[in-house]
């Protein structure tokens, strides 16, 4: 009999000094210029749309961080925007994060806090194949990485 298998939640968030609004939009319109922020981790190309509509096809290579020098990658699509709760998903289709998962999407939340800050929560939403396999726990850390970076990258553009 087969065990089925369960859905997990990983979470990381960051406070960024940005009102809500203002940092949504700018999140959800420039995912895709993400690469520029953060070269030394990520390189991304989108394959079809436009990178920020719904279906927009990206592959990504980026850097774990868990073996010195290996280059991973992902090619996701954007699954859903919801702009009532400022929410995004982003869902893996191919690549290397699915040698290990049978789902494995990444829901970027702002949550508003106060008039000028935010908080930047990533949830890493995940089906393992096998239930002993570990969790992306290293994926977690380069999406916490990512945001304490983007926070520092956007208070010095503005």
């Amino acid at each position: 009999m087969a065990q089925l298998s369960r859905q997990h939640v990983l979470d990381v968030e960051n406070q960024i000094n940005c009102p809500a609004n203002k940092l949504f939009d700018f999140v959800k319109n420039n995912f895709t210029m993400l690469p520029q922020i953060f070269p030394s981790i990520l390189k991304g190309e989108v394959l079809e749309g436009d990178g920020k509509s719904l279906g927009s096809v990206t592959q990504w290579e980026y850097f774990l961080g868990v073996n010195p020098n290996e280059v991973l990658v992902v090619k996701d699509k954007l699954a859903e925007i919801d702009n009532k709760s400022m929410s995004f998903t982003r869902e893996a289709i191919a690549g290397d994060v699915m040698k290990n998962h049978k789902r494995f999407d990444l829901k970027v939340t702002v949550i508003p806090k106060g008039t000028e800050e935010s908080i930047l929560k990533m949830s890493i939403i995940f089906e393992k194949l096998n239930e002993d396999d570990p969790h992306p726990y290293p994926y977690l850390n380069l999406f916490g990485r990512m945001a304490a970076m983007f926070g520092s990258h956007l208070y010095k553009t503005n």
